[in-house]
């Protein structure tokens, strides 16, 4: 199951898929239109052959005039060197190309570990002239977004990434300003701050705690949650991570999320979405609807012996 390190840059990106073109542009000078439109793509690369690939995330940035597809941004995270990655990632690149029907394709790897990252910044020899892959890798230590004029997300990015101490006043409120500055829904900021909270060292969490509640942040992370009524707010962004992250749920299951008051459990749902694979990953505490609890099999008393004593009196002939 991935780890939650793995899974909140994916998630990021899944919210706002401009997140991907920006670190494109941080990192690379790979031209890109001005204003393009953008949105995310297929991430299932399975192509007539019977191995199965699927990215972590696919953008698409499209000509805003055509709509025709110019690049396709693939957003692999890899928390440590894998063998496999020499055969996986050249068919990324070939297959997206072919599933978007787009000329350009680009390998864009975040890697939480700056040492393992070094290992991802080889060069992939595929063995053909001049068909050699080379990936950009974002670590901690060249992450962008870390500079206090950075975009929201950017710099949420870079918390993610630990490029900002979020046990410092400067960096807790400089990631709080960044959720707050998205002007996301209240689910969707409820989401981004849940995945901070859950990164951040027991310090750091302390230190976002307590900014939360201050009178200068309330309004935004506390009376603004609220505002949506606790539980629906939950619920809506629990549908809404499922569905960004396509995982089957049955409408049961939907009917039982938005259904659902109790916030403890609501809450274990909502945190199990940032990573789960499957539908049973996070309702793994919960029976199907309609479905009653196994009976208790109690204990039947056997017929005690009466002590009346049996009559010997015979009837008459």
């Amino acid at each position: 199951m991935p780890s939650l390190i793995h899974e909140a840059p994916i998630e990021l990106i899944r919210q706002n898929p401009a997140l991907a073109v920006e670190l494109l542009r941080a990192m690379t000078d790979v031209p890109l239109p001005a204003e393009p439109d953008i949105s995310l793509g297929p991430t299932d690369l399975t192509d007539v052959i019977p191995a199965k690939y699927l990215a972590d995330a696919v953008v698409v940035v499209s000509d805003a005039a055509t709509g025709a597809p110019v690049l396709v941004v693939i957003v692999e995270p890899q928390g440590r060197d894998e063998p496999t990655k020499e055969f996986s990632w050249p068919v990324y690149i070939t297959v997206v190309r072919r599933a978007v029907q787009c000329q350009r394709a680009f390998l864009l790897v975040i890697c939480p570990e700056p040492g393992e990252a070094e290992k991802c910044r080889r060069i992939i020899r595929t063995g053909h002239p001049g068909f050699d892959l080379a990936p950009e890798v974002i670590d901690p230590l060249n992450a962008p977004g870390a500079e206090g004029d950075s975009s929201p997300y950017l710099a949420i990015f870079a918390a993610c990434m630990g490029a900002i101490n979020l046990e410092t006043e400067q960096g807790a409120r400089q990631v709080l300003t960044a959720i707050h500055d998205t002007g996301a829904s209240t689910a969707d900021r409820e989401r981004l701050t849940t995945i901070i909270l859950a990164i951040a060292s027991s310090a750091a969490r302390q230190t976002l705690e307590d900014m939360m509640t201050a009178i200068e942040w309330k309004s935004d992370f506390i009376e603004g949650f609220h505002r949506q009524g606790a539980a629906e707010a939950k619920a809506d962004g629990i549908l809404k991570i499922i569905d960004a992250r396509h995982i089957k749920v049955t409408d049961q299951q939907r009917e039982q999320v938005t259904g659902c008051t109790d916030l403890t459990r609501l809450d274990a749902w909502f945190d199990r979405t940032l990573f789960a694979d499957t539908a049973a990953d996070i309702f793994k505490d919960l029976r199907p609807l309609g479905t009653l609890p196994p009976p208790r099999h109690l204990p039947i008393p056997l017929a005690q012996p009466t002590s009346q004593p049996r009559s010997s009196h015979r009837p008459r002939s």
